[in-house]
């Protein structure tokens, strides 16, 4: 097993920040209405304008800035759609980004391991990409057992599906992480924004949650339907 080292210095502002924004955002996506809608303006304004400050850098930028453009506002509306009814399916989706990032980052720093893709991001690993797909997956059987009710029948099979639907969600996570850090190599910049420190700016944090979303809808619109 190759170690990586974990800077404490570069840990503990991901830390604190994290606690600082994660409780607000559950918060606030729990009850939905108004406080999700304000959240949700808030990132969507940022976002926007770290896109176009990125995407300014681009070749192509005509092209390439208005697609982006169309991909923040198809998944903020999918987003918005989980989450406003005061639903939990937001609180969850919210919860298994949180958990494949956190599980991609300390697999990938402990373990470490061949890159998986060096020429984009080249801090990811193999490794990192199976705590993405894992956390999430064993978080959503836990929650399965405790609270959760898809009217799947229950058994092996059963447990096979929410180990799928927590795979994908942490694969498609993934892949948002990377088209973003394609688009950053490109323009070659490290981070969207210096907004959260630790992190970047705020679509440093939402890369993963903008393609799980509407992978979300899809996944459990299949379970629902099993």
């Amino acid at each position: 097993m190759v170690l990586a080292s974990i800077d404490p210095g570069k840990l503990k502002k991901r830390v604190l920040t994290a606690a600082i924004i994660a409780p607000i955002s559950f918060i606030m996506v729990y009850y939905g209405g108004w406080p999700l809608l304000i959240i949700m303006a808030a990132f969507f304004v940022i976002a926007q304008m770290e896109w176009f400050s990125l995407a300014r850098k681009l070749k192509h930028f005509l092209i390439i800035y208005p697609l982006g453009v169309l991909y923040l506002c198809f998944c903020f509306y999918c987003f918005h759609v989980i989450g406003e009814e005061r639903s939990f399916a937001a609180v969850l989706l919210l919860l298994l980004v949180i958990v494949s990032d956190v599980g991609a980052y300390f697999s990938g720093k402990i373990i470490g391991g061949p890159k998986m893709a060096k020429k984009i991001s080249p801090n990811k690993t193999w490794a990192g990409l199976g705590g993405a797909i894992l956390a999430p997956a064993v978080v959503l059987i836990l929650a399965e057992l405790l609270f959760l009710d898809y009217n799947l029948q229950k058994g092996l099979n059963a447990y096979f599906v929410f180990f799928a639907f927590g795979c994908l969600i942490g694969l498609c996570g993934q892949i948002g992480d990377i088209m973003i850090s394609l688009a950053k190599r490109m323009a070659n910049v490290k981070d969207t924004g210096t907004l959260l420190p630790g992190h970047g700016g705020v679509l440093d944090r939402i890369d993963s949650l903008l393609l799980a979303t509407p992978a979300f809808i899809v996944l459990e619109y299949v379970m629902g339907n099993v």
